[in-house]
């Protein structure tokens, strides 16, 4: 009777012993897989993220070139300037025009 209370406490021992040590591979396989896809994660993030920098950089830089608010008050000022200039050389134009229409006129139905 003893060795059956021995064989079945070692049949029962290395039943618990086999699923604690099974169950402790899974929670190990888990935490190395899990592990890994944060570790890829983290790579691709951080070359995402050297991108940007860079982009961000590039940026930077040509911002430094771009026209400031006093630049573009000149240039505002000087297409102002060329609209008005437009605008008188239209009226000459317009006076010019009438009066080749009536040089023209006067031409056509000028009598001899």
């Amino acid at each position: 009777m003893d060795l059956q209370i021995i064989a079945i406490s070692l049949g029962l021992g290395n039943f618990v012993l086999n699923w604690g040590l099974a169950f402790y591979m899974h929670l190990v396989n888990k935490n190395k897989v899990t592990e890994d896809r944060i570790g890829k994660l983290e790579g691709d993030l951080l070359q995402k993220l050297d991108i940007q920098s860079q982009r961000l950089a590039r940026l930077e830089q040509d911002s430094k070139h771009a026209p400031n608010d006093e630049d573009l008050k000149r240039i505002h000022k000087r297409i102002d300037d060329v609209d008005k200039a437009v605008s008188v050389l239209q009226g000459e134009f317009t006076g010019a025009n009438k009066t080749l229409c009536l040089i023209h006129d006067y031409l056509l139905n000028k009598k001899d």
